[in-house]
């Protein structure tokens, strides 16, 4: 690492891994992830080495379980610091083994800065950012054989495909997840997030019917069950996932019942129920239930901080808008 990295050391010779606390301003423990800064770049316990690496990926696994907890912006400052640190750390010398875990480390990052590029209230232009970086996602998990990073990557890409109106490109990506899903989870999760979303962009009912219920069968199959965080899956999302694709297939009734199943999964003023209670105001609007649908949309402008509000529920209220 450069003196001038090097110099970012506090006065008692401590690195924070994401900046001071005092622009931080969410409940997580930093003082439990800070590195010792000793003076020399080799030193087994410095930014360069073993300790850095473990408290990094302990890092980005507390971003994972707690994605939903924070505003994008805010947390997608956080993990572009770990980025730029993972990068300077990889051109320090490092062992074989030690570097195939820290790029394994650099492309869940990256895959968390994809999908925050996604789902930032910044506009759609920001897509392009998220395809670039889950796109590195996809690369460093093939480099390093981490074919389950290599899924989650293209997974991710599909469902951002599709949100462009890609459905074609979007369905080739989702077969290639696919084919590097190794758990029923996983695949129910493929299936759901990218396969099933494509087919409904393009009003193929009978394979949206047969992604349906190959997911359901694929979630009740995993002998794990659900796994929380970012990078799992769960009945909320899959019940999320299958109401939208009942609502673009002008299901509506199946749509309402899923969108409510979801919500009832998921707690009040989180991500997940804001996107649910927008599928449910959106199913309201096109049964012609039009107080219905704009209290649902005020309910959740009303519980959501403009902050935390994500792109994607604010698609969902353009879109009832435009219902």
């Amino acid at each position: 690492l450069s003196t001038t990295f090097l110099a970012a050391c506090s006065l008692n010779s401590r690195l924070y891994l994401f900046g001071s606390p005092d622009i931080f301003p969410v409940p997580f423990r930093r003082e439990s992830y800070w590195i010792p800064c000793p003076g020399t770049v080799g030193h087994l316990n410095g930014p360069g080495g073993s300790q850095a690496r473990e408290r990094m990926a302990v890092a980005v696994r507390y971003y994972d379980l707690n994605f939903s907890r924070f505003p994008p912006a805010v947390l997608a400052d956080e993990v572009d610091r770990l980025r730029v640190l993972a990068d300077q750390m990889l051109r320090t010398p490092q062992t074989d083994d030690s570097r195939r875990d820290l790029r394994m480390t650099a492309g869940w990052l990256s895959a968390l800065s994809g999908n925050l590029a996604f789902v930032l209230a910044f506009g759609l232009a920001d897509n392009t950012a998220a395809l670039i970086h889950l796109g590195t996602a996809a690369r460093l998990g093939t480099a390093v054989g981490d074919d389950d990073l290599v899924c989650w990557a293209l997974g991710a890409q599909a469902m951002t495909a599709s949100s462009q109106g890609r459905h074609a490109e979007a369905l080739e990506l989702a077969r290639a997840a696919y084919e590097n899903a190794h758990s029923p989870l996983r695949r129910a999760q493929v299936l759901a997030w990218a396969e099933l979303r494509a087919h409904a962009g393009m009003d193929n009912q009978h394979q949206a019917a047969r992604a349906m219920a190959a997911a359901q069968d694929q979630m009740a199959a995993d002998p794990h069950g659900e796994r929380t965080g970012r990078f799992g899956f769960d009945l909320a999302e899959l019940q999320l996932h299958l109401a939208e694709a009942s609502l673009a297939l002008g299901q509506h009734a199946q749509a309402r019942a899923h969108a409510v199943a979801s919500s009832a999964r998921t707690r009040t003023g989180r991500p997940g129920w804001a996107a649910a209670t927008l599928v449910l105001s959106r199913g309201e609007a096109a049964r012609g239930n039009h107080s219905d649908a704009a209290a649902l949309a005020h309910h959740v402008l009303d519980t959501i901080p403009p902050q935390s509000l994500r792109q994607t529920s604010r698609v969902r209220l353009r879109d009832l808008d435009s219902d």
